[in-house]
């Protein structure tokens, strides 16, 4: 099966270095759950997964939930029907833009006349706008035209400038930019919608859900990163997220293969002490991890994880009756967590990051493969 949500650090391609490790079970548990690259992989009869982050965590139970998988599914297919009608929206002004952004390239207007004529072109046709995004949907119907505003002027300005030094673009490219601007602007007025909640907007749990899943989707490379205020701030995609079919992933992810997966899966939200405390494990289980890394990189979704809490991990591994398998970036500090262990091995393999994050993480680092059978 294929993953429902785009995480970082997911570990779908990892499965070729412990699909001949893993021993038989007749329960798979995951403290560390994220994106269930594993899980997916193994397609368990009984499982137990857990993550501390409660906005993932309420996007599985939604699917679980007969009562509220409905709801949360109406709500999806908006964010697919609504994207689908961008280019709709995009002919009513494209010759315009195009001409202005003419003006513009030729030096015929001054960049302060060019915000003024996009904002002139978009709010004379405000009706046609609210016509096609309704506020219900969007719930913010200014803020949503304020975005792509916002990103048509960034991105005309940049087009002038890529063409200054590249040579002039092929009129097609000149439309993809366009409908990047578009799109980024769609895009980040619903990151505004995910800050804002329970502030500014209130929403229903399935709505927060199916907008928390539509932003981390179109997210510039599924990655986590939060300002000095706790708000989500990796841009849009980019230009080839343009064509993504979001309407495919929505189908599958209320397919019945999916529907049937969660069916006798436990899904937990707490801290992974708190979780291996909950339950009692024996060898008939196979717990597989995949925590944060020993890094100086290591908050995703806003929660730190430390060097105490890789030690506190540690002791419930030596304590627990489970089969487990452990992935993790090497480092000195964790090699010596579990070297010259009772019952504990110690497997590596190097991987390839596809996203650095400001530096952070090595292109090629090697990883650990930990385990007790």
């Amino acid at each position: 099966m294929q993953t429902l949500i785009k995480w970082p650090g997911g570990k779908t391609k990892e499965f070729i270095y412990i699909k001949d490790l893993i021993p038989s079970f007749e329960r798979y548990t995951e403290p560390f759950f994220g994106g269930g690259g594993i899980f997916f992989q193994l397609e368990p009869k009984n499982a137990i997964i857990n993550d501390i982050c409660e906005e993932l965590t309420d996007f599985y139970s939604l699917l679980k939930e007969e009562n509220e998988r409905e709801d949360f599914k109406k709500e999806l297919y908006e964010y697919a029907n609504n994207w689908e009608k961008i280019p709709k929206y995009i002919k009513i002004f494209e010759n315009e833009l195009i001409d202005l952004y003419r003006d513009f390239k030729e030096n015929k207007i001054t960049k302060k006349e060019l915000e003024k004529n996009i904002n002139t072109i978009l709010l004379n046709k405000e009706d046609q706008f609210n016509g096609l995004f309704l506020k219900k949907f969007c719930l913010d119907e200014k803020n949503l035209l304020k975005q792509i505003i916002k990103n048509l002027i960034s991105k005309i300005q940049r087009t002038k400038k890529i063409e200054q030094e590249r040579g002039t673009l092929p009129a097609g490219d000149l439309h993809k930019n366009i409908e990047t601007a578009f799109r980024s602007g769609f895009y980040m007025h619903f990151r505004d919608v995910m800050n804002f909640n329970g502030s500014k907007y209130k929403i229903s749990l399935p709505k927060k859900i199916a907008n928390y899943y539509f932003v981390r989707e179109f997210c510039y490379g599924s990655m986590f990163r939060f300002n000095s205020n706790g708000h989500f701030n990796i841009p849009y995609g980019g230009i080839g997220y343009n064509t993504k079919d979001f309407r495919k992933k929505v189908d599958y992810i209320f397919s019945d293969e999916v529907k049937k997966i969660f069916q006798n899966t436990i899904i937990k939200n707490k801290d992974f002490e708190d979780f291996f405390n909950e339950f009692e494990f024996s060898k008939k289980d196979f717990i597989f991890l995949d925590p944060p890394y020993d890094t100086d990189f290591s908050d995703y979704e806003k929660k730190s994880f430390d060097k105490k809490d890789q030690e506190r991990l540690a002791k419930c591994l030596y304590k627990t009756k489970a089969n487990f398998i452990l992935i993790i970036k090497k480092t000195d500090f964790i090699y010596d967590l579990y070297n010259n262990k009772k019952n504990i091995k110690i497997d590596s393999f190097e991987k390839c990051y596809l996203y650095n994050v400001k530096g952070r993480n090595d292109r090629n680092v090697e990883h650990l493969i930990i385990y007790n059978f």
